[in-house]
């Protein structure tokens, strides 16, 4: 009977009749989620017990300070129980957070509340005003303020004087709220002109046409304005908060049109002379753009860079307020941390900075601990197990010993990370030296993975070929996500640990950079790269027999990764250490030589299946070009600083680790003007390789084909691989069959995964600048599959 694998860590969702306490069981491990806070205040709210309104209330606010909707519904519950102070409380402290229309709308009408017209007379109508004033002073630009706008001519109208002196007052009030009104773009503004010109018209027949003329031109400009950002943002903008970030394309969506209101108010077509209004309205603009899309880090990035462009020394403060908030609902944001960390710096804060940089180590490495641990627990769940403990079996696993057939998993299964290799952990083989169930490739996007936990736990496939263990497609799935997912936070780590050893240098010195380092090094996945980093601090510093020793014990750990050697490399032809550089190419040439030789041979192993085949080719092709790379840079440099005599001997000895390569790519490689292979282009009509690509990522250099007809033996190869393939393929499919029909795994199909595993690659069909595809080359080889029907 198969079993579910649950991941270490991974909780078990609680469940509550209370919904009001199951939702904060949710929130205390999620407290970032939007939705699940909103359903939770809905459900206090409805319950209505006072106390816990205003504890959740408070626990929302305290994350989403700027959510003036919120703050808004807060404020009005304290209302309708008559809470005068408590509500003039929330006034003081939202104003200092947030700016939201409706928020100051509901200010207006508590002051009027609060006014007494009747006795209060002249005093308290200017209380009113001022309250007025300073809405629209703080929100009055807003594209959505024509209701705050309006109250406040509906309040100036409904006023009736007594004097004559009054009503003149009267009316240069309204006009005076008019002209400011009429130059912002509002949604409104050619109902609010139309308007206008009415109660102008009502007032003085005789002087209208005279002050309507004074604001024509203004009017127009607001009016394109309004046109202009309707078109910009498809009427689609949305001012709410977006729960999610940049990885939904709706929120992408989003984020390009607040982008393309911003742009709309740095090219100042309102036409305004006031630097001061401009750069207003640009950076209410941004604040919008951060309150309806918190969860984009890049849009708190640029509204920072924009305020310290403006005006660094004065901004300075403010701009490291606004990366707090952001980091907050960004904990994990490398760009808002290391944006401020360098203001910390700036600020001459460092020990601020320290603290950016060890909060980003700790939740990385946290994240990192639960994937290894359920990549721990996967991988010993995977490990074949004994079968009953019989004699018989005994007698069969000695036997079985002594023909060299072992099932267990050895050291060497690993790569140089310590990540397993896929298809590590297969069960036993069947007859035909297959195995029952192979490593499919990963389908699920890791980029997204927080957790370990949050991973899928799929049904179970049954290996009946053997006494070993079970292994389901769900589990090759999750062995694989959580391998890259390890890699991925492997190199964030390091990548954090490296910036912050540089920013300790700046700031205090190369002793504090050196005590990073030796913290980072205690860190056991550490990347080649903070020993690189370091090496060159120490290089900078003066210290150049201490880089030498820093990259000496980076090679212990990294001998065969063609990038760190390439950088050694590097650095040594910087300092023109010769001697070292001879020997540390030919170290290079014997530790990766022999792992070449260990690659090629378990290439011959027999019953490999094409997926392990296809794993071990791809890794055999990255160190052959890494150690390619490496001779290739050391004779370009020995041609040009030693002797030809020296380059012609690495030549002779990297054309024999490599004899079927062209010997004109090695020779012409040393013929370049800066990056460019011109010999290749003028002469061979080919491309240049760029050098300035990662190691890593360097596709297979394409080999040049003097016809694009289908080989007999590519033809054959290729055939045999699928009909080799299709063994597998049918046990998968069997397999699925056996599962229950509510259980079914939605992933592609064993036919569709078996000959994606067996399709050439795109050098099949030539060179780029001959062809990408060939489709009768394609028809040929389908045509030679017999069990492919047209």
């Amino acid at each position: 009977m198969s079993s579910v694998f649950i991941p270490k860590n991974a909780k078990v969702k609680k469940m509550s009749l209370d919904k009001i306490a199951q939702l904060e069981d949710e929130l205390k491990e999620n407290p970032l989620d939007y939705k699940k806070w909103i359903k939770f205040l809905d459900q206090v709210v409805a319950k209505d017990n006072q106390e816990q309104v205003r504890n959740a209330f408070e626990k929302y606010l305290e994350i989403f300070k700027f959510d003036g909707a919120q703050w808004n519904r807060y404020i009005k519950y304290e209302l309708t129980r008559g809470e005068k102070k408590k509500t003039e409380e929330l006034f003081k402290r939202c104003f200092d957070v947030t700016d939201s229309v409706e928020l100051y709308r509901s200010y207006i009408d508590y002051v009027r509340s609060n006014s007494d017209f009747v006795t209060g007379g002249e005093k308290a109508r200017s209380i009113v005003v001022s309250a007025f004033e300073y809405a629209i002073g703080r929100v009055g630009i807003d594209i959505n303020s024509d209701e705050l706008w309006q109250d406040y001519i509906a309040f100036l109208r409904s006023w009736n004087p007594t004097a004559n002196w009054e009503q003149i007052q009267k009316t240069d009030m309204i006009r005076k709220v008019f002209r400011k009104y009429l130059v912002i773009p509002t949604e409104s503004i050619e109902t609010n002109w139309t308007q206008y010109t009415k109660w102008e018209n009502e007032i003085s027949p005789a002087t209208a046409q005279k002050f309507v003329s004074e604001r024509s031109a203004e009017f127009m400009l607001a009016r394109s304005w309004n046109t202009e950002w309707q078109r910009i943002t498809n009427k689609k903008l949305k001012r709410s908060i977006s729960p999610y970030t940049m990885n939904d394309e709706n929120v992408e969506q989003q984020a390009k049109y607040w982008a393309n209101w911003i742009e709309l108010e740095k090219s100042n077509s309102l036409e305004l002379k006031d630097d001061n209004a401009l750069q207003n309205r640009i950076s209410y603009a941004y604040k919008r753009a951060t309150f309806a899309l918190p969860f984009v880090p890049q849009v708190w990035f640029e509204y920072v860079k924009y305020l310290m462009n403006t005006n660094e020394e004065s901004n300075l403060n403010g701009c490291i307020e606004i990366l707090k908030n952001g980091l907050s609902l960004n904990p994990k944001s490398l760009l808002l941390s290391f944006q401020l960390a360098e203001l910390y710096e700036k600020d001459n804060s460092f020990a601020k900075a320290k603290v950016i940089f060890n909060n980003l180590i700790s939740k990385y490495s946290a994240d990192l601990d639960v994937v290894s641990q359920n990549l721990d627990a996967l991988n010993d769940k995977l490990k074949p197990k004994k079968g009953k403990e019989t004699e018989d079996d005994d007698d069969d696993e000695e036997e079985a010993e002594g023909n060299g057939n072992h099932n267990g998993k050895n050291d060497d299964e690993k790569n140089g990370q310590g990540l397993s290799k896929p298809g590590a952990a297969n069960g036993t083989s069947n007859g035909n030296g297959l195995p029952s169930v192979p490593h499919l490739p990963n389908i699920p996007n890791a980029n997204n993975l927080s957790s370990a936990s949050s991973l899928p736990s799929l049904p179970k496939v049954p290996n009946n070929g053997g006494s070993g263990g079970t292994i389901s497609l769900a589990d090759s799935r999750q062995l694989q996500t959580l391998e890259k997912e390890k890699k991925r936070l492997v190199d964030l780590v390091t990548l954090v640990y490296s910036k912050f050893m540089t920013a300790s240098k700046r700031a205090e010195g190369i002793k504090e950079a050196r005590n990073v380092f030796k913290n980072a090094r205690k860190f056991a996945s550490i990347g080649y790269q903070m020993y690189v980093d370091s090496a060159l601090l120490e290089h900078f510093a003066d210290n150049t027999k201490t880089a030498i020793k820093v990259f000496d014990v980076g090679i212990k750990s990294f001998a065969t990764d063609g990038e760190f050697l390439s950088k050694f490399l590097d650095y040594l032809i910087m300092i023109n250490d010769v001697d070292r550089l001879r020997s540390t190419i030919q170290n290079a040439d014997t530790t990766i030589t022999k792992q070449l030789s260990s690659l090629e041979e378990e290439l011959k192993a027999d019953g490999l299946d094409p997926l392990r085949r296809r794993e071990i080719e791809k890794k055999l092709r990255l160190q052959q070009r890494q150690l390619k790379a490496l001779y290739k840079k050391y004779i370009s440099f020995a041609a040009a600083h030693l002797s030809l005599d020296i380059a012609n001997s690495f030549t002779k000895k990297c054309e024999q680790l490599f004899p079927k390569d062209d010997p004109v790519d090695l020779f012409t490689d040393r013929y370049k003007l800066g990056k460019r292979n011109l010999i290749k282009s003028e002469e061979l009509n080919q491309d240049a390789y760029d050098e300035d690509e990662s190691l890593d990522s360097r596709p297979a250099k394409r080999q040049r084909r003097s016809s694009l007809s289908l080989d007999a033996g590519e033809s054959t190869s290729a055939v045999n691989s699928i009909q080799e393939s299709s063994r597998i393929e049918k046990e998968m499919a069997e397999q699925e069959r056996d599962l229950a029909p509510d259980n079914s795994i939605a992933v592609v199909g064993p036919s569709i995964m078996t000959l994606m595993t067996v399709l050439p690659n795109a050098s099949y069909f030539g060179l780029p600048s001959e062809n990408i595809f060939n489709s009768e080359k394609l028809v040929t080889l389908f045509a030679n599959l017999p069990n492919i029907s047209p």
